[in-house]
């Protein structure tokens, strides 16, 4: 999945101008589809799949369809008004670790970033009289609680001994007076793991409202600039905290995917030869051993295979191999262009992929068995790394658009339906779907030249910089 293409595209460069693809071997179906989608990119005119209003109105214009597809607010976002009061210390022992504020602090945090809940803010909790309220349903003052604006409550009381705290768990329906059935449970807190449980509580509220419990908690993956213009793999929790760096050997390490036995595939670049390496319970393993050059892996863990692109010489293609890196196979063979990016659909099916077949970089989908090959966008004239959602619904994909500018799209794999995510606000590249598929973290530039990692809701709504460390890439959510 992640990502090779723009390493690579200096290579297109060095084929001669007006080369056209060659047919790729596979079944004839699979060239069948190509050859279409090669004689609709020459004759400037969009294949089956691409013939929509918004493609005859960009040729008649003369301009890129890609630009007539602008962010769409839609109708205003409905979101549950929640009040989250500091936690209620029970008993005189003091809390020097102040777990009860810190707690607190991760759960407004966790749910305002989610884009489900509208944390009121703290200031205006006066209106409620805290000395005479308690954490029962008898106590709670629901009037006083309307006034604020909260349609949902969340009461936390603990007792603390020594530097651990027991904390309990109450959540209250305001508007109908009445508790709200979520089972926490009692938990032990301490500095080292106040963090872990705020998020086990958010994503199981997440839950009583949505049927699926949220994702924070969850490891994003990434490159970072390193010492000596190298580059470091690193991960934090959704929020940006819990930072953890890998101790792998120093060198540019970049494209960094979870990999088989818990671990780490990444590419490491070299004089050399790129390969792909695993990195897994402090043990360092190289996968490929290519004369030309091995990047961007893909791991699928239903079917214990790795996805990655492949170079004998000039040309990239898309290789598949078992997770020790054995059993490799080829899938794609088109010796004038270049295949990258493969990311596997959920069930490990599918392939999606980049290739220039057509003259440009565009999204094209392929069977796990190499046939059934088939281009998937049709607007826009560079479309690179895409990343298909865990529901199998979508692809996420960057693409440029005239002005040059970088933007993150997604496509409907039945319909071809494309969205915006993200416009006028910098460079924004490198999707990676949360496992529940309703957040996209991804990497922008709205705050300086180099890139930060920020996170949305799957419509593009709620974008949060999650990093104040710039230099962070190719960022990858924890299946």
């Amino acid at each position: 999945m992640k990502r090779s293409w723009p390493y690579i595209l200096g290579l297109l460069m060095l084929m001669p101008a007006g080369v056209s693809a060659q047919q790729p071997d596979g079944d004839k179906a699979a060239k069948a589809a190509l050859d279409g989608a090669g004689r609709a990119s020459e004759s400037g005119q969009p294949g089956e799949a691409g013939q929509t209003a918004i493609n005859d109105q960009a040729i008649a214009l003369g301009v890129d369809p890609l630009s007539l597809i602008t962010v769409t607010p839609g109708g205003p976002p409905v979101r549950i008004p929640i009040a989250v009061p500091d936690s209620m210390k029970i008993g005189d022992n003091i809390d020097e670790a102040g777990l009860g504020r810190a707690l607190a602090e991760v759960i407004r945090n966790d749910l305002t970033m989610s884009g489900l809940f509208e944390v009121l803010p703290v200031e205006t909790y006066g209106l409620v009289n805290a000395a005479k309220e308690g954490v029962t349903q008898s106590t709670i003052q629901f009037d006083s609680w309307y006034n604020v604006g909260a349609s949902v409550l969340v009461k936390a009381h603990y007792k603390v001994t020594h530097d651990k705290a027991e904390f309990e768990f109450a959540v209250f329906n305001i508007d109908s007076a009445s508790p709200v059935p979520l089972s926490m449970g009692k938990r032990q807190v301490n500095p080292g793991n106040v963090r872990a449980v705020a998020h086990e509580f958010v994503n199981k509220l997440i839950g009583y409202f949505t049927g699926t419990d949220g994702v924070f908690g969850t490891r994003i993956l990434f490159a970072a600039q390193g010492r000596n213009n190298f580059r470091t793999i690193r991960s934090f929790e959704t929020d940006g905290f819990g930072g953890s760096t890998y101790d792998v050997p120093e060198a540019i390490n970049v494209m960094p995917e979870w990999g088989p036995k818990g671990g780490v595939l990444y590419t490491q670049l070299s004089t050399k030869g790129d390969n792909i390496f695993l990195y897994a319970g402090k043990a360092l393993t190289q996968l490929t051993d290519f004369e030309g050059w091995a990047s961007g892996a893909d791991y699928c863990p239903k079917a214990g295979k790795i996805a990655f692109t492949g170079a004998r010489e000039q040309n990239g293609n898309i290789y598949v191999m078992d997770a020790d890196g054995s059993n490799l196979v080829q899938l794609t063979d088109m010796p004038d262009s270049i295949q990258t990016s493969p990311s596997w659909s959920p069930d490990c099916k599918r392939l999606a992929f980049v290739s220039s077949y057509s003259g440009k970089p565009q999204i094209y989908i392929i069977n796990a068995d190499g046939t059934g090959m088939r281009r998937l966008t049709w607007v826009g004239n560079y479309n690179t790394t895409p990343d298909w959602s865990p529901k199998g619904d979508l692809i996420a994909f960057t693409a440029r658009d005239e002005r040059n500018v970088f933007d993150i799209f997604t496509i409907n794999v039945n319909t071809g339906e494309v969205m915006r995510l993200t416009q006028d606000q910098g460079h924004n590249r490198e999707p990676s779907w949360s496992p529940d598929g309703r957040y996209i973290v991804f990497e922008s530039t709205r705050d300086g030249k180099q890139p930060r990692l920020y996170l949305m809701n799957q419509d593009g709504r709620w974008q949060t910089r999650i990093s104040a460390t710039p230099g962070l890439k190719t960022p990858v959510w924890h299946p």
